[in-house]
């Protein structure tokens, strides 16, 4: 399965892009924050491209779109304001999240307290279920070095899987789950682009590239999971997503979608 987020900055007028971002990259769940296009036309215009997908529902959770290939069972699960949490034939759970906005000065606090949310929702489904085929994508609104995300008590979610195959941690007696996190190999210069999400801020911390949008996995998914394929994308076959700056083009979104594969088998 191949799977694609992105923030799409309640652009009306986005469809085109997307459609060929899922063309060009062999899409076959699509993730979407801050949708505001017509999610019927993407279907139909999808559709005229020899591709079929239909609509997840998402009900309780507007704040996430989901598309599926007509192949794949997917049910809706568990809607919360910023969290839609799906189930991918009877197997993988995937969670798509839109979490706060670091503009505002209690968003911090907030923001933790729906990590403890979804973390919770995320252990009750994979008891329900009996799998730990998870997947948590989306906009997080925080770094992968945010301690948000590195946090036991939060997302913990590691940067070397070597660490993270431990599968839990115990902190002052008591026993949590980790997740790996792939997108720790996205910070630094070496490789362009330098994250998905651009802003010089007078700020006295100040990354100017931020990796908001992560995908996280638990470590019994990183053997399936096709490290070569995550990426950053910058651009379709027809359309830059940069600006002359190379920063998001913010006439086309603010921030920069991501893929990911996950085989069905062990690499």
């Amino acid at each position: 399965m191949k799977f694609l987020f992105w923030n799409t900055y309640n652009n009306k007028s986005i469809n085109p892009v997307i459609c060929d971002l899922i063309a060009e990259n062999g899409v076959s769940i699509a993730v979407l924050a801050e949708y505001a296009d017509n999610i019927n036309s993407l279907i139909e215009t999808l559709k005229a491209r020899g591709i079929t997908m239909h609509v997840i529902p998402t009900l309780g959770c507007d704040r996430i779109h989901i598309i599926g290939g007509a192949g794949l069972r997917i049910e809706p699960y568990l809607q919360t304001d910023r969290a839609s949490i799906q189930v991918i034939d009877d197997k993988y759970i995937l969670c798509g999240v839109h979490l706060n906005s670091q503009l505002y000065s209690d968003n911090t606090e907030r923001r933790e307290i729906e990590i403890e949310r979804i973390v919770r929702d995320v252990l009750k489904i994979e008891s329900e279920i009996n799998s730990k085929d998870t997947i948590i994508v989306g906009d997080f609104n925080i770094n992968p070095y945010d301690k948000s995300c590195v946090s036991a008590r939060y997302f913990h979610s590691i940067p070397v899987f070597e660490e993270a195959a431990r599968e839990t941690r115990i902190v002052e007696g008591r026993e949590y789950q980790m997740f790996y996190n792939p997108m720790w190999n996205f910070l630094g210069d070496f490789k362009e682009p330098y994250g998905t999400y651009y802003c010089n801020s007078g700020n006295t911390v100040n990354p100017y590239w931020n990796t908001y949008d992560q995908v996280i996995i638990r470590p019994a998914l990183r053997n399936r999971f096709v490290k070569e394929n995550l990426n950053i994308i910058t651009q379709t076959v027809s359309t830059s997503l940069l600006d002359k700056k190379k920063h998001p083009d913010h006439s086309i979104s603010d921030h920069l979608p991501i893929t990911f594969e996950i085989k069905e088998t062990e690499l």
